[in-house]
């Protein structure tokens, strides 16, 4: 079966729910396209959370673009790799970006992968992690208590099985660019973030200087588990029409050079 035929209908816009749009890049079927009205881009038609899950686990689609990209260009690949030791590591400056904003209390993690960073946050705070794949979920209970890890569709789950206003913290690290419904899932951490409580965002950075000298080969596109590309503007504004207040970020958050986008905003007291 093709993907033609395992994707859902047109997609309206994710921030607008505009129909109108633009291409941009088509790749393997998948067209991602451009709304002519707030300029959000994002893959034009829908798939489904079921076909997600059975289709394009994370596990099975990272590797493939790895190769890929080590097929065409290897000399980027090796040089990345070469050069790791030289950032920080992943987990410390996920936790530095949260404990900008808040040093306890509850924390729910939407996506939470193998759980990799809530183990490393659950000497600060009360973790949670929401996790849809199946396979990331039970290597989630290898590192944190099984009760901590909750399966199923991230926005869900946060819409039903948690209570309202329980939490300090709602970290989404790589996580809305996976969303199909993005907004329903911003609006999901504003509902159980207590008053005052800040949703903490990464994701890859579409407005970068990298992305527009690479064009499709961009390490921020993973088609189709990328269904959402933001810039400052549009993740902002998503935000807002979520009910978010949007915090202020620092001059390192701001840099066109990085391909990640930092945001963090706060539900209001």
């Amino acid at each position: 079966m093709s993907n033609r035929e395992k994707i859902g209908p047109l997609r309206t816009c994710p921030l607008c729910a505009n129909l109108d749009r633009k291409p941009l890049f088509s790749r393997d079927g998948w067209d991602i396209v451009e709304c002519t009205r707030c300029q959000m881009v994002f893959i034009g038609n829908e798939l489904t959370y079921e076909n997600q899950v059975e289709d394009h686990d994370w596990l099975d689609d990272y590797p493939k673009e790895m190769q890929r990209r080590k097929e065409k260009h290897p000399t980027l690949v090796f040089l990345s790799r070469y050069t790791r030791h030289l950032r920080a590591k992943t987990n410390d400056r996920l936790l530095s970006q949260t404990l900008r904003w808040k040093t306890s209390g509850k924390l729910v993690d939407f996506g939470c992968g193998d759980a990799s960073f809530i183990e490393r946050a659950s000497g600060r705070f009360d973790v949670l992690g929401l996790e849809i794949s199946p396979r990331l979920a039970a290597m989630s209970r290898q590192r944190v208590s099984a009760a901590r890890i909750l399966e199923g569709p991230v926005t869900e789950l946060a819409g039903s099985a948690l209570p309202e206003a329980s939490f300090d913290v709602v970290t989404q690290f790589g996580y809305i660019e996976h969303e199909w419904h993005p907004l329903a899932g911003l609006r999901a951490a504003f509902r159980v973030l207590a008053p005052g409580g800040v949703a903490v965002i990464k994701t890859p950075n579409f407005a970068s200087w990298n992305r527009r000298l690479m064009g499709m080969d961009w390490c921020g596109f993973h088609i189709p588990a990328h269904c959402n590309y933001f810039t400052h503007r549009t993740l902002a504004e998503m935000l807002r029409r979520a009910g978010f207040e949007i915090l202020p970020r620092p001059i390192s958050d701001r840099l066109p050079t990085s391909d990640s986008l930092w945001l963090a905003a706060r539900k209001p007291a």
